[in-house]
């Protein structure tokens, strides 16, 4: 059963459409992809996040989605700094450093929209103010931002 409702694919659909400009690539991670689950691992809500990830991605022949095991590919895991899972890396043109952990539901849903589309564009909708004062930052900084569901 899909997650999405045919009405609200087609939103994703046309925004897409609209707003992609570049391809993006959704590197994502469970603790395992198939087999054996180890304990203390949740599979369940990875295996949620990769659906929803697979009917993102067929909603655009701009979006591609590569599924990776924490345990079997540990090498792509350190590749793009994964640690835990469930987690999505959004690749464009290059690789911004976006990362998204969890389950991309409810709000978050919109927020993993945005980061797509944003990541194809290569750009931010970060103010002009807020981006001139990230300039003067003396060294790299690691922002993390964190949400729960309500």
């Amino acid at each position: 059963m899909p997650f999405l409702q045919e009405q609200d694919a087609a939103f994703v659909r046309t925004r897409f459409a609209q707003e992609l400009r570049g391809d993006v690539t959704l590197e994502f991670f469970a603790p395992v992809t198939g087999g054996l689950a180890l304990p203390g691992q949740d599979g369940a809500i990875a295996e949620y996040a990769r659906q929803i990830l697979a009917e993102v991605a067929a909603l655009s022949p701009k979006i591609r989605l590569n599924v990776h095991s924490l345990m079997a590919d540990p090498e792509a895991a350190k590749a793009f700094g994964i640690t835990r899972t469930p987690a999505t890396a959004v690749i464009g043109a290059q690789d911004y450093g976006v990362r998204f952990y969890g389950m991309p539901a409810g709000y978050e849903f919109a927020t993993l929209l945005d980061l797509i589309i944003a990541v194809s564009q290569g750009s931010t909708a970060i103010a002009p103010h807020t981006r001139e004062l990230l300039t003067r930052l003396s060294q790299d900084i690691h922002v993390q931002v964190f949400v729960t569901p309500t």
